[in-house]
């Protein structure tokens, strides 16, 4: 009989500790739902290009469509950024080497990614090395993988010299997680872990800023300076500013940071030029510099183009989508 009592004490513990924590799940749920409806949602525009970028820092590929998961965009079955060039063990970008944007990569359809360069023949990644290597961006640190020699000798040819390294941030590895910079672990949400994206998952601009941009300039540069995700069309220029909350059908997407803008815009995306005078850079200076107080000394001098976002909610956009804008 005190077994029995025993028993029943036991199963009523456990059938209270499920219900409290059915309860705490559900309200949590409920008040995730009722902020998130909260948010005044206004159209802006529409989805007018997406860009994928298999490989950090070479040459982007413009798709009609790709799905937004919370480490980036996804298209083919490979990630935007989650391959990056090392020269030396550090990371490789257009300002130390600008030729990089020459390199471009495609995508076969299989999760296989080929490099194509000028004057070189073309290469297809095979699988990666079980070879880890610790990779620092932007002093965010993240494992990667070593995609083997033949990968390497390719770089080395093409660069005409040694010390080249490809590597890739696999499936399961460990991401690099803004949180754990001290600039921007104030903005950054739990979630928002990437491959070698700067610091976020996505980032977006509008055809009306460039355009604006352009109105300044003597020789207008294209969208592809600047190396966006996803464009948006139909808005008026700069008013992403003020976008807190982005939704795109299913996809919902959250403004972390404002873009701030280097030497990368000065080079010229289709020859590796890069630009004597600095423009587009020196113009953004004279009118696109942060003036909000919560971003004081967090960019300096350098000016401010374009939304760096984290992924809320996952799934599909496409070219022609509507785009959804809250301000609060």
């Amino acid at each position: 009989m005190d077994g029995l009592k025993a028993a029943l004490q036991s199963k009523g513990v456990v059938i209270a500790v499920l219900t409290t924590t059915t309860v705490i799940s559900a309200g949590i749920a409920y008040l995730q739902w009722r902020r998130h409806h909260k948010r005044h949602y206004v159209p802006v525009g529409h989805v007018a290009k997406i860009y994928m970028y298999p490989v950090k820092c070479c040459r982007g590929l413009e798709v009609g469509e790709a799905v937004v998961t919370e480490q980036g965009l996804r298209w083919k079955g490979i990630m935007d950024r989650h391959l990056v060039i090392l020269y030396k063990d550090r990371f490789l970008d257009s300002r130390t080497e600008s030729r990089i944007v020459l390199i471009s990569p495609q995508c076969s359809g299989d999760g296989q990614v080929r490099l194509e360069a000028p004057g070189m023949d073309p290469l297809i990644l095979s699988g990666p090395t079980k070879n880890v290597i610790n990779v620092s961006i932007w002093d965010i640190k993240g494992d990667a993988v070593d995609c083997g020699p033949e990968a390497a000798g390719w770089l080395e040819k093409f660069f005409g010299k040694p010390g080249y390294k490809l590597v890739m941030s696999a499936p399961g590895s460990k991401k690099r997680h803004t949180v754990d910079h001290w600039r921007y672990k104030r903005f950054a949400g739990k979630d928002d872990k990437v491959g070698f994206q700067d610091q976020t998952a996505l980032m977006l601009t509008s055809e009306a800023s460039l355009d604006n941009l352009n109105n300044k300039l003597t020789t207008p540069v294209a969208m592809r300076n600047f190396r966006p995700n996803i464009v948006v069309s139909g808005s008026e220029p700069f008013q992403e500013d003020d976008w807190l909350h982005i939704r795109i059908g299913k996809v919902d997407i959250r403004t972390v940071l404002p873009c701030n803008r280097c030497l990368v815009t000065t080079i010229n995306p289709e020859t590796g030029v890069k630009d004597k005078a600095k423009e587009p850079l020196k113009t953004l200076e004279s009118y696109r510099l942060s003036t909000k107080e919560k971003y004081k000394g967090l960019f300096a001098q350098t000016p401010l183009f374009g939304l760096k976002c984290g992924v809320d909610q996952e799934g599909v956009v496409r070219v022609g989508d509507t785009v959804y804008a809250a301000c609060t």
